[in-house]
């Protein structure tokens, strides 16, 4: 297969497994490729709905420390001919380079970045980058659920996230900058919304940080086995992304 061109590659080193079955929230069993069968570590806490079948192609790291406890980490899963990122801890550093080089519209004079800033106590924001202007703080939330190509997130309850929201609202009100960028890791999204497929806090708790003057930016990014594909963005308003997606949830309504 020919390379892709890619932006970020991923950490190496790096190789295929067979996906069998998540035993647990972060653990996963692969077939590695001598035959053998290995938990993997799963650094992601959603669902990942209609993204994992048994015997799907997957795409792991290798740690090479005997001594660490999940020796592997889960990166990606092909689906249908199509690869999907499943490691939500590398989606920073794919926004982090793209911050780098410039490439996210409405953040190109930020150069300063510094990562995990406390906004209030036990709550921190991914980013808070720096310029002339001054300064703007960035949360990072990965997705890899589509749905007739429409990127959704969350695809579970996240009482974490509805919390982290009101907080980056409150920031918001006071006069910061702030920007909640939802980062699509697959290549067939055309558009993006809030689901609700899991209760309305977080749909209400985004309407409100709207309200209050919170951002957001969709990034997409291609997944290939060598890394990840430039950026390309989803423009939507904000208010067009919080809809009802759930028809058995007859308690949320299009706000």
């Amino acid at each position: 297969m020919k390379p892709q061109p890619v932006f970020m590659a991923f950490p190496k080193p790096q190789q295929f497994a067979i996906f069998l079955q998540r035993k647990q929230r972060f653990l996963v069993e692969m077939e590695l490729q001598d035959g053998t069968t290995e938990l993997v570590y799963c650094a992601n806490s959603g669902a990942m709905t209609d993204c994992l079948r048994s015997g799907m192609q997957a795409l792991i790291w290798d740690s090479e420390d005997l001594t660490r406890k999940r020796r592997f980490t889960w990166r990606a899963i092909q689906t249908d001919g199509l690869w999907v990122g499943t490691d939500t801890h590398i989606s920073n550093r794919i926004v982090e380079e793209a911050l780098k080089l410039h490439l996210i519209p409405g953040l190109e004079a930020y150069s300063g970045i510094m990562r995990e800033r406390l906004i209030e106590p036990g709550i921190r924001v991914d980013f808070a980058v720096s310029c002339h202007s001054g300064e703007c703080l960035i949360e990072v939330k990965s997705t890899n659920v589509v749905v007739n190509g429409v990127a959704r997130y969350p695809d579970c309850a996240t009482p974490r996230g509805v919390k982290q929201l009101e907080a980056l609202a409150r920031k918001a009100a006071e006069g910061h900058r702030v920007v909640v960028l939802f980062l699509v890791q697959r290549s067939d999204a055309h558009s993006f919304e809030i689901s609700t497929s899991a209760g309305c806090a977080y749909s209400n708790a985004f309407k409100s940080a709207v309200d209050l003057g919170v951002e957001m930016i969709v990034m997409a990014v291609a997944v290939h086995p060598e890394g990840f594909g430039m950026p390309r963005f989803l423009y939507q308003t904000p208010e067009d992304c919080v809809i009802k997606n759930d028809k058995a949830n007859n308690s949320c309504r299009k706000m």
